[in-house]
């Protein structure tokens, strides 16, 4: 019955996004890309791909910069045809997924404020996912000077003013004095994670309400996602300049969800170098064998102050990551009926355009031994 009910309200659209897995690029449009001698020559391949014509009316040269904003424009329409169609509660778990990009957007444009950089040149990099009306507002803000106009805009005014409202009340209870000292240079990216980390909370409870193969398929993937934003906000942050006391502040950033969480989470909140790290690892063999892959990579960088050589080839946390998120993002689709294949949609197509673009970079560095290093989607499997 809860078939029935589910491919009455869901079912057409499930099956565009199933038939939109066909359009991800192949190992031979790949090949073909990574052979490119220029960005022209890049575009002219992606123009036979299911990408067609996007970038038809772009001047030369183009820049990677437009590369990427086009793909993502491309993203968002096919994202925003689905939305619009869409029925409740599934047009509010698209909505969740907006939210996320809503948040690097608003961050990236208090960003570019805070740098004096003009309101066209900052609307017209945000991502076309999150997209909303309000965004003007911020790039006419006065940060610096004028609270009042500011907690308006971050609290009323956006569609995630509900984080920025956890943030506030939970850092101190002056707000005035709070937003004074959080739109700076040095918190920026600490309030980027303390609201994502609120928005992966709240669309996990909504996940949790609707149940059934969402709530399994789905709070799979976001178990998953907030144990690599433990993993990540640790290692990035002891392996950083950042003082001890701005260290503990990545307590507050860990989701209260998670396979982690409890015991794993709070093993690692007593963390303070890669050793201690390790140690609280052992319990937990997937994501002790992830940190002994990408452990090399922190020492590289220890290593490179004393001219020894390094391997290059190295991973990162964050590479191993994309990879990991890859694959669960893939094994969504191997069920049906359920919310998550559309989460699984998106995460996939970003990896995409993340390959489109370091393609372009190395093309333009002229590195093309470093192009390997992008993650194919649905790579055919090949028989041992």
């Amino acid at each position: 019955m809860e078939l029935c009910f589910y491919n009455s309200k869901n079912g057409y659209l499930e099956a565009i996004l199933r038939g939109f897995r066909s359009s991800f690029l192949t190992t031979e449009e790949y090949k073909k890309l990574t052979e490119a001698d220029t960005l022209e020559d890049l575009k002219s391949i992606l123009e036979d791909t299911d990408y067609g014509s996007f970038m038809m009316d772009e001047p030369s040269p183009i820049a990677v910069t437009t590369i990427a904003q086009k793909c993502k424009e491309k993203m968002a329409h096919e994202f925003n045809y689905i939305r619009a169609q869409a029925e409740e509660p599934l047009r509010t778990f698209l909505d969740y997924i907006a939210k996320e990009k809503m948040i690097d957007n608003v961050i990236s444009l208090i960003q570019g404020t805070l740098n004096k950089k003009s309101p066209e040149e900052l609307l017209s990099r945000v991502d076309p996912l999150g997209y909303f009306p309000q965004m003007k507002s911020i790039t006419s803000m006065d940060v610096q000077n004028s609270h009042d106009d500011v907690l308006k805009v971050l609290l009323i005014e956006t569609p995630i003013g509900s984080y920025f409202d956890k943030y506030l009340s939970t850092n101190t209870p002056n707000e005035k004095n709070n937003v004074s000292t959080l739109l700076n240079d040095m918190d920026i990216e600490i309030l980027r994670n303390t609201l994502k980390k609120a928005w992966l909370e709240d669309f996990y409870n909504f996940i949790r309400k609707l149940g059934g193969k969402t709530e399994e398929v789905m709070g799979h993937i976001l178990k998953s996602v907030a144990d690599f934003r433990v993993l990540s906000v640790t290692l990035n942050t002891i392996n950083s300049s950042l003082s001890l006391e701005l260290q503990k502040d990545r307590n507050d950033m860990f989701p209260c969800f998670g396979y982690l969480y409890p015991e794993g989470t709070d093993r690692i909140r007593k963390c303070w170098n890669n050793e201690t790290v390790h140690a609280a690892l052992e319990n937990y063999p997937m994501y002790y064998d992830l940190y002994e892959e990408c452990k090399q990579f922190y020492m590289k960088n220890e290593n490179m102050n004393e001219n020894k050589l390094v391997d290059n080839n190295i991973k990162s946390l964050e590479d191993l990551l994309y990879v990991k998120l890859v694959k669960l993002c893939e094994t969504a689709f191997d069920q049906h009926c359920h919310f998550g294949i559309f989460y699984a949609w998106v995460k996939l197509k970003e990896q995409e355009i993340r390959n489109i673009v370091w393609i372009s970079d190395m093309i333009l560095m002229n590195r093309k031994e470093c192009i390997a290093s992008i993650i194919p989607i649905f790579e055919p499997q090949t028989d041992l």
